[in-house]
């Protein structure tokens, strides 16, 4: 056996005893450690108080666009539908001012045809005369009121493209009404010019002038669809009555039944 010592028990033997740790020592790292753990906690709660923070603003921003966004479409929506409101007006009064124009000159140049075929009716029946005149100015007029005829074709279907359907059917009437008195007048006018008629001829312009009241009264109710048109910008004209006779029953207040019939 050597007696060389062993060099680890030596080495063992030769090292340091650690000193035991004191209570100072101790409580210091245990603050440290606390120390630690609270900024650990406050960075967690920083963190997370930042993400909250950051996803409020982020929300916020969000609503804040949208409601921008909403109050601008709304806007501009309420702007476009007063720009076509306001030009659907515009239209309004433009087409419905010819209409009423044209209509007036219509029923006016009827009533005036009217009034030439009684007074050639009248004379052939009291006097015995043939007014020649009476009938010259009656065809002049006759082609005055179908050159308005034509411009009232138009004039009524432009007014009509931007009203109501109910306006758009009174319309109609109306013009199918004028029609109806030009086609009585015609008759009239050669009942008279024919020996055998005459007398159906002097009924019939006695019968149109005591149903020229039917005249002035469609004529009301076009400036009636007109005015209440124009109030609620095209889109209803239900409120105005039309009250324009129909065509058979107008026909028969205006021409004399035929005997024969």
């Amino acid at each position: 056996m050597s007696d060389t010592p062993d060099p680890s028990i030596e080495e063992t033997a030769a090292a340091p005893v650690a000193a035991p740790e004191t209570a100072a020592e101790k409580a210091e790292r245990r603050r440290w450690w606390q120390l630690m753990r609270f900024m650990k906690r406050e960075g967690e709660k920083r963190d997370r108080s930042m993400m909250f923070n950051a996803a409020v603003t982020v929300g916020t921003t969000a609503l804040v666009a949208f409601t921008a966004m909403y109050a601008t479409l709304s806007t501009t929506n309420k702007n476009l539908n007063e720009t076509r409101r306001g030009a659907r007006v515009v239209a309004l009064v433009e087409e419905w001012s010819v209409t009423v124009a044209d209509a007036s000159s219509a029923i006016e140049l009827l009533g005036q045809r009217a009034n030439d075929l009684w007074a050639y009716g009248a004379a052939i029946e009291q006097q015995g005369v043939i007014l020649d005149e009476a009938l010259r100015n009656e065809a002049s007029k006759e082609t005055s009121y179908l050159k308005v005829r034509q411009n009232l074709a138009f004039s009524t279907a432009k007014a009509g493209l931007v009203s109501s359907d109910v306006t758009n059917t009174c319309l109609d009437k109306f013009v199918t009404m004028l029609d109806t008195w030009q086609n009585a007048l015609n008759w009239t006018r050669s009942s008279l010019q024919v020996e055998e008629s005459i007398q159906s001829g002097i009924e019939a312009v006695t019968m149109q002038q005591d149903n020229r009241v039917a005249l002035s009264d469609s004529l009301t109710i076009v400036r009636s669809l007109a005015r209440t048109e124009l109030a609620t910008a095209g889109s209803d004209g239900s409120s105005v009555k039309c009250n324009i006779p129909d065509e058979d029953k107008l026909w028969a207040k205006l021409i004399p039944a035929d005997p024969a019939a």
